[in-house]
């Protein structure tokens, strides 16, 4: 049963229960109401318009005033029209009230009697004994009538209390059961939120508890036919899937680990076993120049510098696919950098190494960010020779660094990024995709040399720093690259996510 499910039940038995016992309470309220009343009517009414009658009757009988006969018949009309209602159901209680009516005409004609033996008193000594015999009998017939009528109005009354005492006893006894009744049904709520709930979920908290923990062999095993059950069923299926995901990962990784090997094995012969060949190329071609350069012609020549230099191209492109490498793999640190003094400090590095070119830097001061200062420097380092080699038909080349607020491409956002800005040929916007490929170039080798890498270094670099890069140019009017360094807390998370 679903969870739900149980407890719509259990809600609905609750609110049944509730409505059974309010449906008593309200029925066991108005038969002790109706009980109060008859019994207030027994007493109040009956027993004493009865008492009534019974003390206009010893009036009359006592001083024979014309006042008692008007009484009696104003409260034996009184009388009649009580005892002419339907207050009550029981037998017995109609038995007596048919008892009090008859009495109550038995009153009227013995009253009745008295009043006319009253208005014929007269004639001899023997027929006045004769009707004082006849009054006494008469008065004596009132009195027991009177007390007759009293006793069954007091045993009515009784009957009455009698009732509101069972009415009474009925509710509690009928409220004790209810009551034990939802007691039962919170009990079995209790065992069934206990075995179908808190159960479950406390073996749902183990598993991933461990689950937390890294150990991805732990099921939950949760055996109830509910939604609990269900994600149980669905979590250990997952960590049944993850589980396999691990040993195909740790497979992956162990030849992903030995594929680095392999590719340390293969730059250490880069470095090393492809480097002499050329050098003795190189080397080589020195030697048949210095040492039969006069024997050979202008065309020789030529070719043998042809030769030369391209092996120092060889040379440099091998040291730049080896730092492509090492950014690539290498762990990165972070630091707080003094980005401006870095950028200076690169900058002072290319006015010393091209000394005789005419270069302006602008560089921003007070510039600081967090991340690894060797591959900083590394991005620097390319993005201003870069500058430097692409400002070289200016008489005056200029290059800036700095920060500001730009809209990145992608999303269209305004965000906080860096720039390298120069005033040199620049580039055509429709081919911007293909700048930061290696061994992508946008110009010819004969009119600006390099290797086609440190763009592609620089753009390996910023995305191992979880930053973005981006350039905006046009022909023959400069070109500003943009790239985006974000806090310790968002490399960390790049990071984590490789």
């Amino acid at each position: 049963m679903q969870i739900k499910t149980q407890q719509t039940f259990g809600t609905l038995l609750a609110l049944l229960a509730i409505s059974i016992i309010a449906a008593i309470l309200f029925n066991s309220i108005r038969q002790t109401h109706q009980a109060k009343a008859r019994s207030d009517f027994a007493t109040d009414t009956v027993a004493k318009g009865i008492s009534g009658l019974g003390l206009v009757a010893f009036e009359y009988i006592i001083a024979r005033p014309e006042r008692a006969k008007l009484q009696w018949q104003q409260s034996y009309g009184s009388l009649t029209r009580s005892l002419a209602q339907d207050m009550f159901e029981e037998t017995e209680e109609l038995a007596i009230m048919r008892e009090l009516r008859l009495q109550l005409q038995y009153l009227q004609e013995t009253f009745s009697q008295l009043v006319v033996l009253d208005s014929h008193r007269s004639g001899n000594q023997q027929e006045m004994e004769l009707a004082q015999e006849v009054e006494k009998r008469l008065i004596t017939q009132i009195m027991v009538m009177t007390q007759n009528s009293s006793a069954d109005a007091s045993r009515l009354a009784r009957l009455s209390e009698q009732r509101i005492i069972d009415a009474q006893w009925r509710t509690s006894w009928l409220v004790a059961l209810l009551v034990l009744l939802i007691g039962a049904i919170i009990l079995l709520n209790y065992v069934t939120s206990l075995t179908q709930i808190l159960g479950p979920i406390r073996q749902l908290k183990q598993g991933t508890d461990a689950f937390s923990k890294g150990d991805f062999s732990v099921r939950t095993a949760v055996n109830v036919k509910n939604e609990l059950g269900d994600l149980s069923q669905a979590f250990d299926q997952m960590a049944a899937r993850l589980t396999q995901s691990m040993v195909a990962l740790e497979h992956k990784s162990a030849l992903l680990l030995e594929t680095n090997h392999e590719l340390e094995s293969f730059s250490y012969s880069v470095s090393h076993d492809l480097r002499s060949p050329l050098r003795g190329i190189d080397g080589w071609g020195l030697a048949l120049l210095e040492d039969y350069g006069e024997q050979l012609d202008t065309t020789a020549h030529e070719y043998v510098a042809r030769i030369r230099a391209e092996t120092q191209r060889m040379g440099q492109l091998i040291d730049d696919l080896l730092q492509l490498a090492r950014v690539t793999r290498g762990e990165i640190k972070h630091e707080s950098v003094d980005f401006s003094q870095l950028a200076l400090s690169v900058a002072e590095q290319l006015k010393q190494s091209y000394g005789q070119r005419q270069i302006e830097f602008v560089i921003q001061p007070c510039l600081r960010v967090v991340g690894d200062p060797r591959l900083l420097e590394i991005v620097l380092l390319n993005l201003f020779e870069n500058a430097w080699k692409f400002t070289a038909p200016r008489t005056l080349a200029r290059i800036e660094f700095g920060a500001c607020r730009e809209v990145e491409p992608a999303s269209k956002q305004l965000i906080d990024a860096y720039f390298v800005r120069d005033n040199g040929v620049g580039f055509d916007m429709a081919h911007a995709q293909r700048l930061f490929g290696a061994f992508q170039r946008m110009h010819r080798v004969s009119e600006f040399p390099g290797t086609g890498i440190g763009l592609a270094t620089v753009q390996r670099i910023v995305h191992r720093h979880g930053g973005k890069i981006w350039a905006v140019a046009r022909l023959d009017a400069g070109a500003c690259f943009f790239f985006t360094l974000p806090n310790k807390s968002a490399i960390e998370s790049v990071q984590l996510s490789l």
